[in-house]
């Protein structure tokens, strides 16, 4: 109601009160009659300038009408519902005038504005703002003659405000519409929310007038609507002039299709909110941290982005929050705000640092679904009575505090080495490797075109693909893969400094090698993996038992568990879970996949500490010691050491992918395949970086095997490509062409042509394989779960996902069985997450193991280095 004019929409020119509706008619009539807006049709023009027209009268005679009714309830005790649904005779001409112009001038109607005769001709809401929806019963109440006077003169100012206001709307969007300024409803929507001085005089008057009229009435009796909970006349009489906003903002939202909140502000809060103001059962930090994982779900997944968005949409709630606090100190704003109301206070401040983060990094050109994230952005601060439009950052009232906050925050962000200018690209790095073809049955070694190139089986290579799907499903232009966050490990980290370097210093296993020392590591995992796809059929009768009773329960950096003898926490036995194997691993590899609404990894963490702080019973105790915090606390300070952690965790993950520039399992294992087999010298297509052969898993293709009815005939096809001598592959093929309805199982395939369990779209992520950036996210989220809530392991020492029959997998029909996958702590969790990426085919062992070890060590010094800032120890 209050916003500075920022938009195309022109402030009305100062024209006395008492003219401005009949001059604001008759200057839109003119303007839309002798000007060209936007590109319409010469009849879309038409039918606006009429509609505007035909709703101007609808709006002056609807209101006079309810005014009239409501005199005549109280002399004659006439029931006002039944006057308001009779319109005078002149009302229903002028709404039968409506439905005529749009049956007779609106055959094409306009983008933008009035294109409906029911929210056009709708009688107005001022009697129910007045006195509630009950209107027989609220007028039926006795009152006497200054209650009736204090009535009458409430409904003759909400009506006379919005007649002025709706003038000062036609008129400011006239003048937009003649300068071909007005091109979306958001443009129309700042005519009404931008004010004029005679519109502001006119309610300080209205204001006075109304005070005087009201002073000594019993207001919840006589008026108990909208403002009934009013503490005095003033405030009664301020509760109406904002009321006359909020119907007027509520009508224009239905017919000219606007989405303005209609609230009134005062220093960025409502001071008069319009409707009745939702209530949240979570916290606002929650609020915001679930807008932030909406985002994630329709932008392109590039985790380490994400967690740098997270972090410092959490390191700017905490500080917000911090800054009404006596013992912690704020990471990027260390401020003390002394405020008589600082729970109130920190949420309004929590609100408009997240609101000016989100708004910041999930924009054009840095996210794709911008629109839709800043409309989620903008409507939660709509149902908080927040403006969006309040931009000061130099006062100390909470507003301000919380912008100087997301200020100081955006403006470091443009200098941690993220490139966030360049929408984090990095020109620096080139693949020394050629794209492999997907698509073609084969993997090119060598470049006719290119006689020095030689393909290195050590090294990243991108992919090219016919489409080019993300994992979360949002088709991108690009069909080559470039390494995605190639400079991260340069970007500056919240506790691990120099976490880039952080795998290169400290021994956590090397990427193994072919051809080196490591060469026979290299073939096991890769054979490894092979396996794991080899065990994706529904078919396989193979059983085993995924409860916590079997597995979990490793040594970091291994899988050497064997589960637990009984729940950790109650000390009861847990159930056994058998199920197919191969319904497990297609399962386990999609739901850390996240599928096409995937948080990303950081954001799933996200996820599970907040299914954590709801679970029923959970005592919200810092380190598991003390007294139980409030939500907020809990939540500002969860997100804050959580995301700190899985921040740190990217740099370093993403810096050991640019060091190693290490390979993905399709080109270890095609490349393997391409050259023959390893195993014996004395078989055909032998050759010492080949793959080792396995009867039943990896074989060489004989005549007698590919022989018409045996298992490698298909092979030999035009179509499949190929001969004997090369190498077969039990696997899982690729999806089925009616992913719903079928499934792959697995078949024998092409060694050189295999694939792993992933969307043909996708195929693999865009960047090196070492180290497991799942696996480093998890285990540092895991390592702070367990700190702060202090117990390694879920409440009551269990958790599950249930996925149900043929309903769950996208790549494919399945799972066969309900699935139910369950843990008993957050380190099985963690360490399931970096399994699942070796079930999925786009990691070894190594990349994993790795991942694991470094994120313990990341996720212990997050969650110490944001102890310190919650007890005022940090320097």
């Amino acid at each position: 109601m209050h916003s500075p004019l920022i938009s195309s929409c022109y402030p009305a020119p100062q024209i006395p009160g008492k003219f401005l509706f009949a001059v604001g008619f008759i200057c839109l009539i003119f303007s839309l009659s002798t000007q060209s807006v936007w590109a319409m049709e010469k009849s879309q023009k038409q039918c606006f300038s009429a509609l505007q027209a035909a709703h101007a009268k609808v709006f002056r005679l609807a209101g006079n009408h309810a005014a009239a009714c409501l005199k005549k309830s109280q002399r004659s005790g006439a029931d006002p519902e039944s006057c308001l649904s009779s319109p005078t005779k002149a009302l229903r001409k002028a709404q039968m005038h409506t439905e005529a112009v749009l049956a007779n001038k609106c055959e094409l109607l306009p983008e933008i504005g009035p294109n409906s005769s029911e929210a056009i001709n709708a009688t107005t809401n001022l009697l129910k703002q007045l006195f509630g929806d009950d209107l027989n019963s609220a007028l039926a109440t006795a009152t006497d003659s200054a209650g009736e006077k204090c009535r009458n003169a409430a409904a003759q100012t909400l009506n006379q405000l919005q007649k002025l206001e709706f003038a000062d709307y036609l008129r400011r969007s006239a003048k937009s519409l003649k300068k071909n300024r007005m091109e979306s409803s958001e443009d129309l929507a700042a005519c009404l929310e931008t004010t004029s001085v005679a519109l502001n005089k006119a309610r300080n008057k209205a204001v006075a007038k109304l005070t005087k009229a009201c002073e000594g009435v019993d207001l919840a009796d006589a008026l108990p609507g909208r403002c009934a909970s009013a503490q005095n006349a003033e405030a009664f009489a301020q509760c109406v002039v904002g009321e006359a906003h909020c119907g007027l903002s509520e009508r224009l939202n239905l017919s000219d299709n606007l989405q303005v909140s209609g609230h009134t502000f005062q220093n960025g809060v409502a001071s008069h909110y319009c409707g009745v103001k939702p209530e949240s059962a979570f916290s606002i930090a929650r609020q915001w941290n679930e807008e932030n994982l909406a985002a994630i779900r329709i932008d392109t997944p590039r985790p380490p982005v994400h967690a740098r968005n997270l972090f410092h949409l959490s390191a700017a709630m905490y500080d917000a929050w911090a800054a009404y606090d006596d013992i912690g100190k704020g990471y990027f704003v260390d401020e003390r705000i002394v405020s008589d109301t600082p729970q109130q206070d920190r949420e309004i401040a929590i609100s408009f640092a997240a609101y000016r983060i989100l708004a910041a990094r999930y924009s054009s050109p840095l996210a794709l679904g911008y629109a839709t994230s800043q409309q989620r952005f903008a409507a939660l601060m709509s149902r908080l009575g927040l403006d969006p439009a309040y931009t000061d950052s130099q006062a100390n009232n909470p507003a301000a505090v919380g912008n100087r906050i997301a200020a100081r925050i955006l403006a470091a962000g443009m200098e941690d080495g993220s490139n966030q200018a360049g929408n984090y690209s990095d020109s620096g790095y080139q693949a020394v490797n050629k794209p492999l073809i997907v698509k073609e049955p084969d993997i090119f070694l060598t470049d006719a075109s290119d006689p020095a190139y030689q393909l290195n089986p050590n090294r990243w290579q991108p992919l090219a693909l016919d489409k080019t799907v993300t994992q979360n499903g949002i088709p991108l232009p690009d069909k080559i893969q470039t390494f995605i966050g190639s400079q991260w490990g340069a970007v500056s980290p919240f506790a691990s400094q120099n976490a880039g370097e952080e795998l290169n210093k400290q021994d956590y296993g090397r990427p193994p090698l072919l051809g080196t020392d490591s060469d026979s590591e290299y073939k096991r995992q890769a054979l490894q993996v092979v396996r794991m796809s080899g065990y994706l059929s529904p078919d396989d009768d193979t059983t085993i038992d995924i409860s916590p009773a079997a597995l979990g329960n490793n040594a970091l950096g291994s899988n050497d568990g064997h589960g637990y003898a009984k729940n950790p926490v109650t000390g009861q036995a847990y159930a056994p879970q058998i199920v197919k194997r191969g319904d497990f691993g297609r399962v386990l590899a999609e739901y850390w996949a996240d599928g096409p609404t995937s948080e990303t990894p950081p954001g799933h963490w996200n996820l599970i500490a907040n299914q954590v702080a709801d679970t029923a019973g959970f005592t919200h105790r810092f380190a598991g010691q003390g007294p139980s915090l409030d939500r907020l606390e809990w939540d500002v300070k969860t997100y804050f050491a959580l995301n700190g952690a899985t921040h740190d965790a990217a740099i370093a993950s993403w810096g050991a992918k640019r060091i190693y520039d290490s390979a993905r399992p399709i080109t270890m294992i095609r490349y393997m395949a391409k050259l023959g087999q390893s195993s014996d010298a004395t078989l055909p297509s032998y050759h010492p970086q080949g793959i080792p052969l396995e009867d039943g898993l990896v074989e060489l293709i004989s005549a007698e095997s590919a022989a018409s009815g045996q298992r490698h005939a298909h092979l030999l096809t035009a179509q499949a490509g190929g001969t004997i001598g090369d190498i077969a592959i039990l696997a899982w093929p690729g999806s089925p062409d009616d992913i719903h309805n079928q499934y792959s199982g697995v078949r024998w395939v092409l060694g050189k042509a295999w694939v792993p369990y992933q969307r043909k779209t996708f195929v693999t992520p865009a960047f090196p394989g070492y180290c497991s950036g799942h696996s480093t996210f998890s285990r540092s989220a895991a390592e702070v779960l367990t700190a702060i809530t202090g117990s390694p392991y879920f409440p009551g020492g269990f958790a599950e996902t249930v996925f149900a029959k043929n309903s769950y997998l996208i790549h494919e029909q399945g799972p066969s069985e309900n699935i139910r996958l369950q843990w008993a702590g957050y380190y099985d969790m963690s360490d399931q997450a970096g399994q699942s990426r070796l079930w999925g085919g786009i990691h070894i062992e190594t990349d994993d193991f790795a991942g694991r070890l470094a994120g313990s060590v990341i996720g212990k010094a997050a969650f110490r280095k944001a102890q310190s800032y919650f007890d005022g120890s940090a320097q």
